[in-house]
This record gives structure tokens, C-alpha cells and sequence, in this order.
């Protein structure tokens, strides 16, 4: 597969989640940038193929590569850290979850579950939505969510966005020290099995009358922000 922008190809051959096979540069850039991926490229083995700028078409077919690009394998998955883990079930549009991914890396996530789907056709634009974080973070992809958020259970305090009638508003709440944080997509949410293992429901609470709920996206900038704010004083 081919990934384009520097951004893009930094992340993939920094963070080691992926395998690089060849790096499509035009030949003219000699900025800091682009020196900056030629010498990352170089201490990684990585072919590079420097191109007059009529030529790398031939090997990059977007609008935005800028001038780089690699050919790189599928996104590994990753074992999780001692952390807070984010469970995305359901966001399915590859730009909203790309910029999802790149608002939990900003605010010190580390861990992230996402449910099963074939991912291969969307990683491009993942990793170009989340400014490289699809590649800084550590994934997992979840083929039975159940099972393994309760494995959880025993170090992790279970959260889940949803607006049940036991439902604790999230500015009222104080976060437990390490915890998982459910958040379903705008299309089917929460599984009833998923909120069975929760041990506390959670709904924003709005400074106005409006009845429409934030989108996905906009849930977890509040939740992400939320608990940063919540473990800077910890």
C-alpha cells in the first residue's frame, strides 16, 4: 500500500508500526523536512527513490503528497501499556476516526481498542486524518470486545458514554486512576453486552436546551479533555 505526505511517511518509519519498503521523494525538495525523512529512511534501510517531480506520479496518485511517499505493509497491532484505554466501536468514516485518534494522542492517550473491520482500505486516509498518531499510538483490534474488555475488569475501571437512567453526568465525575472509556459511533452505539461489563454510565450535560446529541467526534474531544485536565492534578 501507499501512503503519501511527509507527515505520513515520518510517522510510519519513527514509530516502527508498519513495514517500509520504499520511499518516493522528489528529488529537487532539499528542505529541512524532506532531508530530515531521507536520513530517517537511510538508518532504516529503506530504499529511496529520488524522482523528478513528473515522475512520482507514476507511483503517487493523490492531490496532497507534497512531494513524498512510501510503500509500507498494513498497521501491526500493538500490546497495550499501563494506561487509560479508549474502546471506538462504530466511528466508521476514516477521517472522523483518524481525527479521533489524533485528539487522544494530543491529550496523552496511549492505548486504543477499535472494533473489527477491515481496516486495509482506509489506512491512508486514517493516517493522514490523525497527523501520523494512527501510527504513534498502540492499537488493538478487537474480534470479540467483550472478552476483552472484561479481561480488563481486574486492573481497569469501565466507563461507557451512554445516556442510561443511571447515567452520571461526566462534569460531576471524578476518573478513577486507570480506567476504559467505551464510545460507540452515531449509527448503533453501545452494545448491550459492552454496557453489561461498565461499572458507571456516562452523558455530557449541555450548557443549553439543544436535544441533539454531539457526534461521536465531538463526545470524545470532551471526554478526552476531561481526563487530561483530571490526571495533570494526579
Amino acid at each position: 500500500m501507499i501512503i503519501e505526505g511527509a507527515i505520513s511517511v515520518k510517522s510510519a518509519i519513527q514509530n516502527h508500526n508498519r513495514d517500509v519498503y520504499n520511499l518516493y521523494i522528489n528529488k529537487d525538495k532539499k528542505t529541512k523536512d524532506f532531508n530530515y525523512i531521507r536520513k530517517i529512511a537511510r538508518e532504516n534501510n529503506i530504499v529511496i527513490n529520488e524522482l523528478p517531480d513528473d515522475e512520482l506520479g507514476k507511483y503517487l496518485k493523490g492531490r496532497s503528497h507534497g512531494g513524498v511517499g512510501a510503500e509500507v505493509s498494513l498497521r501491526k497491532q500493538n500490546e497495550f501499556v499501563d494506561g487509560d484505554i479508549f474502546y471506538l466501536d462504530g466511528i466508521e468514516d476514516p477521517y472522523n476516526l483518524g481525527y479521533a485518534l489524533r485528539t487522544l494522542y494530543a491529550f496523552g492517550v496511549k492505548n486504543v481498542l477499535l472494533s473489527e473491520r477491515d481496516y486495509s482500505t482506509m489506512e491512508t486516509q486514517i493516517l493522514k486524518s490523525s497527523a501520523g498518531a494512527y501510527d504513534m499510538l498502540k492499537i488493538r483490534i478487537a474480534d470479540d470486545p467483550v472478552s476483552l474488555i472484561s479481561s480488563f475488569k481486574d486492573t481497569h475501571y469501565i466507563y461507557a458514554l451512554y445516556r442510561g437512567d443511571n447515567a452520571e453526568d461526566i462534569f460531576e465525575t471524578k476518573f478513577k486512576p486507570q480506567a476504559v472509556f467505551m464510545l460507540g459511533g452515531e449509527k448503533r452505539g453501545i452494545s448491550a453486552d459492552l454496557l453489561k461489563l461498565c461499572d458507571k454510565q456516562l452523558y455530557i450535560s449541555y450548557g443549553s436546551d439543544f436535544r441533539n446529541a454531539l457526534n461521536a467526534c465531538g463526545a470524545l474531544d470532551v471526554v478526552a479533555t476531561l481526563l487530561y485536565a483530571q490526571r495533570k492534578k494526579q
